[in-house]
């Protein structure tokens, strides 16, 4: 008897252990696309922030005095620094891996969306204003060294869009975290448009110069006599 109970309990265990693994693949597959969903919603409103972004770097830009624009940009690199301290807490703590599974937590998620947008705006800043942001962080030792790691976070994160991608590398170039494109220039720089002057006025003489020496080089007017 003990014998038969155990032999109808054998394929009835079995059929339990395969359907709780289906039950968990199925779960895992939910979760997975659930998960893959919340990633495509967060990067399109990334996107949609990122235009609001530079629409806020442009009027930036058009403010008439150099010290309301110093101001400004103290004020936003300051709180993107303690944005980006926070959210890192955050981000660490929950055990967060850039670039692994799109997060589940919302507060994670919050987290992660502060880096990124965070990182972007001050990286739009720098490019934009370049001589007052790097004075700035120069100053601030502790703003550049956690302005450096969330750029190298936000790449291994692979959340971004194309273009945000191309100017955090420009970014990348222009703290010299990466090397610089021989083709590279800022010409948002005040020096950057001293050096283009100069390098045109230098192009121009030299050619003016070399345009002389051909016409020396080439045939005189006039041959010299041979039968004197």
């Amino acid at each position: 008897m003990r014998n038969m109970l155990c032999a109808l309990f054998i394929p009835l265990a079995v059929w339990y252990s395969a359907s709780a693994e289906d039950k968990q693949q199925n779960q895992e597959l939910n979760s997975t696309l659930e998960a893959d969903r919340a990633q495509t919603i967060f990067q399109r409103l990334y996107r949609r922030r990122r235009v609001e972004q530079l629409e806020a770097v442009k009027s930036l830009l058009e403010l008439p005095e150099y010290e309301k624009q110093y101001k400004m940009v103290i004020m936003i690199a300051e709180k993107v620094y303690n944005v980006i301290e926070s959210s890192r807490v955050t981000l660490e703590s929950s055990g967060y891996i850039p670039g692994a599974q799109f997060p589940k937590d919302e507060n994670v998620r919050d987290a992660l969306s502060n880096i990124l947008e965070n990182t972007a705006l001050l990286g739009d800043v720098l490019l934009h204003l370049p001589d007052i942001t790097h004075a700035i962080l120069a100053y601030n030792y502790e703003w550049t060294v956690m302005f450096r790691w969330s750029i190298g976070f936000c790449n291994e994160t692979m959340l971004m869009d194309p273009k945000t991608v191309k100017m955090i590398n420009l970014v990348a170039q222009e703290l010299n975290i990466t090397d610089r494109d021989p083709s590279y220039v800022n010409p948002y720089r005040k020096d950057a448009k001293l050096e283009k002057q100069t390098s045109s006025h230098v192009e121009i003489k030299t050619s003016k110069k070399k345009k002389r020496k051909d016409i020396r080089k080439g045939p005189s007017l006039s041959s010299p006599r041979t039968d004197l």
